[in-house]
């Protein structure tokens, strides 16, 4: 693909943006690489490919170099382009919520990169990072949702909890290194007993316990793309920017929470991130803008009616869906169009398309066979704090800001006729 190659996504426009060309080129041809130029001299070596630069609606520009461009251009990233990041949502709620698992992943990997490069200036830890665990931070926040099913998190009701994206996402990551061309991924796969490949699995995964090898004073990386000590991670900085700016919920004030991770830093020992106690209010200001997205969106009463139409429909109509994996080679076409076209044979599935006649009733009413109950308990963001176990903070305690503690989960008592 060359620097003027376009990437195509539904959800939104994206360009590559070509990188300036040599002024002494007559034929319009890229400037040569040195490797390039090896290869003109008899020696066999691989050509590379210049930056591409992609148009985002969050990040701005994001750089591609050629390495995670042949990630990107794999059929089984490319897939993600027909997966929804919020399910069904668009069809019960906000049309404009229509962008992809692709969009997020991209955004997630340049989120990475922003994370990363602040911890490391604001710290000045030693030893540095060696490239081949910086490479695999990037490529792990980049794939971690290559194993979604259609409709993102809906497929896991679909199945009854029994798929599981992020297990689905390891042999999803194996295809891809086994596919390897470009020099660096061979080397992630292949040098140090395949050391780059386990690393990006289990940053994946968020479990360095699943490494053969220790860290040696870079166990912090654990804490960028999946953190399991305190929740405070790229997919959650992206994700919550990507969907606010589709739905709109929430406002700049209460959206103002990047500086929980350009202000971080790497601590002392190097076992995990520490953040401001000047950002305290602010890390508690992210959990709340989830816990409002949760509420107002992600768990919204008529789109969790819509996912119970969803999954009924699927495991009466199409069970067989339901075991297939990203080891099968049905998994490419497993997207949310080929789902929703098999179970348009499905009289209750009209009512994804036409949500008007879904009908909230009290419940007094809420009897019969055409009747969706539904019942959530939403966390409240102290809750999510709390459960934050290793949330380790630095600087002067001073300038900890005091909070409105939100103590209690919004409790969701629904019921909706089918009509």
């Amino acid at each position: 693909m060359s620097a003027s190659a376009v990437i195509h996504s539904p959800a939104q426009r994206r360009r590559s943006l070509p990188l300036p060309l040599s002024h002494e080129s007559k034929n319009s041809k890229l400037p040569l690489f040195p490797q390039q130029q090896q290869q003109q001299h008899g020696h066999h070596v691989q050509q590379q490919r210049p930056s591409m630069l992609i148009e985002d609606e969050v990040h701005g520009v994001i750089e591609l170099s050629s390495h995670i461009q042949e990630i990107v251009e794999h059929p089984l990233f490319q897939r993600l382009k027909h997966v929804h990041q919020l399910g069904l949502l668009p069809w019960a709620t906000d049309k404009k919520a229509d962008h992809k698992r692709y969009d997020h992943c991209l955004g997630a990997y340049k989120s990475a990169q922003d994370h990363l490069r602040a911890i490391e200036r604001n710290s000045h830890y030693e030893p540095k990072l060696p490239d081949w665990c910086r490479q695999a931070v990037e490529i792990a926040a980049l794939l971690h949702d290559i194993g979604h099913g259609p409709m993102s998190h809906a497929w896991e009701l679909v199945t009854n909890h029994e798929f599981d994206h992020e297990e689905n996402a390891m042999t999803c990551v194996d295809k891809i290194f086994k596919d390897a061309i470009n020099q660096e991924l061979v080397s992630l796969r292949d040098d140090g007993g395949g050391r780059g490949v386990q690393l990006i699995k289990a940053l994946i995964l968020g479990s360095s316990e699943k490494l053969s090898f220790p860290m040696l004073g870079h166990t912090y990386i654990f804490d960028i793309v999946h953190n399991r000590r305190c929740g405070l991670d790229v997919d959650k900085w992206d994700y919550l920017r990507r969907d606010n700016k589709r739905l709109k919920i929430l406002s700049f004030a209460e959206m103002d929470f990047d500086d929980v991770f350009l202000q971080a830093r790497i601590s002392p020992d190097g076992q995990r991130i520490e953040y401001r106690y000047a950002d305290y209010h602010r890390v508690y200001r992210l959990f709340e803008a989830r816990s409002l997205l949760h509420v107002k969106a992600y768990q919204y009463p008529l789109t969790c009616a819509m996912d119970v139409i969803f999954v009924s429909a699927v495991q009466r109509l199409a069970p067989e869906l339901l075991s297939i994996r990203s080891k099968d080679p049905k998994w490419l076409e497993l997207t949310d169009e080929y789902v929703l076209n098999v179970i348009e044979k499905d009289p209750i599935s009209r009512f994804v398309k036409e949500p008007q006649r879904i009908v909230e009733v009290t419940s007094n009413d809420c009897s019969g066979s055409d009747i969706i109950r539904v019942n959530r308990v939403i966390p409240g963001p102290w809750e999510l704090i709390k459960s934050a176990r290793e949330l380790v903070f630095f600087g002067n305690k001073r300038k900890k800001r005091p909070i409105t503690r939100c103590v209690s989960p919004t409790i969701v008592s629904k019921c909706f006729k089918l009509e």
